[in-house]
């Protein structure tokens, strides 16, 4: 048979098979409608459900960690800014000086840098309050991660500081002349105020006398950012008389400004040019409760140094909720870093207790957001430690275990971790940090020399700088 004779005779049965199904496709058999065909033209003009092929696809796409993503980007031959993206979240999630987030979630690291354009973009301001034990003591680790912030994003100064400095700074000194005495929230309770209204320091310093003094001065080996202030601000305690506040700097005397009596907080500043670095102020009238002195720029970052020395970061709730959110919005803070830990050790001897404190800080967080809630948290677990165990200088038991209730507290009150203890090589760290040269850790195993502070801050900054180059490859893709 011919092929043109075979075609036609494939193609006249088709044409038949077709008519059948139109014709035949459905027959009545007592009262009832069967089905024998299917119809052609159904099918021919049945379409492919692409919507549940696509979701397939991204469906499984997510379910690809992000190690099985990096592997299959390495092969490709060229890469998108999405890949980078991906390889740079797998290098994150590998270093030991990783942010943890809660799920992965990085919207509240997001909302810190979207903060921060704010602050440029706008010519304004945020203050940052870093709070910590006696690790942050004479602020270290602060004035790092301030003056590179301050480079970048605008501002100057050393931020807040109390009327009366018992710790001295290796960036500011504080010398107070009059009767001043302290009221805190951690120490012994021989140092606690008769009321809650503790303001933003977790302590302030108490006007005793009918007039006194402050001197603050930057130090001579500290950066133009913190000798460059432009603005000094006095949050000031409740007051029952008057109280007037005489700034002066370069040798001039500003005006004075005189608060009237309120049972609330109040803000007073000055604007002035301190090129010396250096500003005095007097007080007179009311036996005032002095919450805090802020040495700013008029627009950028102001970030607060903090130390409260032996504690484990488990008394903000102490504090007023009103007397804190009032402070908190007169100075602008925007966020908080939480660095604590180490004073939780000593007596710790179990999980169980380590749990038992995480539970505790978690609730200090939420306290914090709750005065705030878009309040950005961050909160730097403890560096390592190292006592004697068994005659052997080792890393404290229960360190791993404060640390993983930290982190647990941090990312469940929706804050940021930072684990310093694995930033600084993890188990036995400190002890190597002490056999550097020069010496990176104190004779005690437990703080950082000057140098170790400089160092545990550079890692900590690059860290951050990591996640801002994710961050703004984020918004390149969005």
């Amino acid at each position: 048979m011919k092929p043109i004779n075979v075609l036609l005779f494939i193609l006249l049965g088709m044409a038949s098979l077709g008519l059948a199904s139109i014709v035949l496709r459905k027959i009545k058999f007592q009262g009832k409608e069967i089905v024998l065909l299917p119809d052609f033209r159904e099918s021919l003009m049945e379409k492919p459900d692409s919507t549940a092929y696509f979701a397939e696809l991204k469906k499984a796409e997510e379910s690809k960690s992000l190690q099985q993503k990096k592997e299959e980007i390495l092969k490709k031959p060229a890469r998108s800014t999405a890949d980078t993206l991906v390889l740079m979240q797998v290098e994150a999630m590998e270093s030991p000086a990783r942010f943890y987030f809660a799920g992965e979630d990085r919207g509240p690291m997001d909302k810190f840098f979207d903060a921060l354009h704010q602050v440029k973009k706008d010519n304004t301001s945020i203050r940052i309050i870093h709070y910590g034990d006696s690790q942050i003591e004479m602020d270290r680790i602060s004035s790092y991660v301030r003056e590179q912030l301050q480079k970048t994003y605008g501002g100057s100064g050393m931020g807040l500081l109390p009327a009366m400095e018992v710790t001295p700074k290796y960036t500011v000194a504080v010398q107070s002349t009059g009767g001043w005495s302290r009221k805190l929230t951690f120490g012994g309770n021989e140092n606690r105020a008769r009321h809650n209204r503790y303001g933003p320091m977790a302590y302030f310093c108490r006007k005793e006398t009918d007039v006194a003094s402050v001197v603050i001065t930057a130090r001579d080996n500290t950066s133009y950012k913190n000798r460059g202030f432009k603005k000094c601000s006095v949050l000031v305690g409740a007051l029952d008389r008057p109280l007037t506040i005489t700034a002066s700097t370069g040798g001039k005397t500003l005006e004075p400004k005189t608060l009237q009596p309120s049972d609330v907080e109040q803000l007073v500043s000055f604007d002035l040019d301190s090129s010396d670095g250096k500003v005095g102020l007097k007080f007179s009238g009311a036996n005032a409760d002095i919450l805090g002195i802020a040495l700013d720029g008029h627009s950028g970052v102001s970030l607060d140094n903090i130390p409260m020395r032996g504690c484990s970061g488990t008394v903000f709730r102490r504090i007023g909720a009103d007397n804190l959110k009032r402070s908190y919005d007169l100075l602008g803070v925007k966020m908080v870093i939480l660095q604590f830990g180490g004073n939780a050790l000593p007596g710790m001897s179990s999980k169980a207790s380590a749990e038992a404190y995480g539970k505790k800080f978690y609730e200090e967080i939420k306290f914090l957001k709750s005065v705030n809630p878009d309040l950005i948290v961050f909160v730097i677990g403890p560096a390592d430690m190292s006592v004697k165990v068994n005659g052997t200088l080792q890393t404290h038991p229960q360190l791993e275990n404060v640390r993983d209730a930290l982190r647990k507290a941090t990312n469940d009150a929706g804050g940021v971790f930072w684990d310093m203890y694995e930033a600084m090589g993890g188990r036995g760290s400190m002890i190597e940090w002490k056999k550097n040269i020069p010496a990176l850790a104190s004779p005690d195993y437990i703080h950082f020399s000057q140098k170790g502070a400089e160092k545990i801050s550079q890692i900590f900054y690059q860290s951050l700088m990591k996640e801002y180059e994710m961050y703004l490859l984020r918004k390149k893709i969005n």
